[in-house]
């Protein structure tokens, strides 16, 4: 009897066990999920942030929220046409003989957008040239008369350290502002290749107009 007992005791002792053993296994299971996310959750996507280019920056083709220009004007033939976005106008790219690169763009903006001389500056940064003061600005302008009033002409050199000069090292850039806002024409790329068509790209802007008004597709 006693040997019944004792077999008894040591088969119920080990059955506590067992279950101790497998109730610390199940409290670290639920203890090691709640560290993991849902499956169900939505991480913040940062991909997106900052994605709007700057002024002069190629465009991806089937850009996000790209609407019809409201200007009209000629470029030149050798200009390949880009897509627009939501903020280009216009967007070109013209090529050199021997990979060299310039980007043209036409951004408009609502009121004067920071007006000529802080434009100017960034633009210079962009280069890695120090800002200047108005009075160098009005030194240095061009004044070339549009369909969309007197553009502000600037050409600027320079190549930020770093920087592939078969893409960047020139800007040559108009601003105009007008009741329908600020238009920014920039071209940027390739020194040699940016000065060489500082010509076609002033006679391009003297073509660009307001595009006609779209007709309503609203019925009466």
């Amino acid at each position: 009897y006693r040997m019944h007992l004792v077999l008894g005791s040591l088969l119920l002792c080990g059955g506590i066990s067992a279950c101790k053993d497998k109730s610390e296994v199940k409290v670290y299971r639920v203890a090691k999920a709640d560290q993991e996310p849902s499956a169900g959750k939505v991480m913040p996507d940062h991909s997106a942030m900052g994605t709007m280019p700057q002024m002069g920056a190629p465009m991806a083709a089937g850009a996000p929220n790209a609407q019809p220009s409201r200007v009209t004007g000629n470029p030149p033939s050798d200009w390949e046409t880009q897509p627009l976005s939501s903020m280009r106008q216009a967007s070109y790219l013209v090529k050199g003989a021997n990979g060299e690169m310039a980007d043209i763009s036409l951004v408009s903006l609502a009121g004067p957008a920071g007006g000529a001389l802080d434009n100017v500056n960034r633009w210079l940064g962009q280069l890695g040239k120090p800002a200047i003061t108005a009075e160098q600005l009005e030194q240095m302008a061009q004044h070339v008369p549009s369909p969309l009033g007197d553009v502000i002409i600037v050409d600027l050199e320079g190549l930020q350290q770093g920087a592939d000069a078969a893409k960047d090292g020139r800007i040559v850039a108009g601003i105009v502002a007008g009741d329908s806002g600020t238009f920014f024409f920039k071209m940027r790329g390739n020194a040699a290749l940016t000065a060489a068509q500082k010509a076609a790209f002033i006679q391009w802007i003297g073509t660009v107009k307001m595009a006609p008004a779209q007709p309503s597709s609203v019925q009466p």
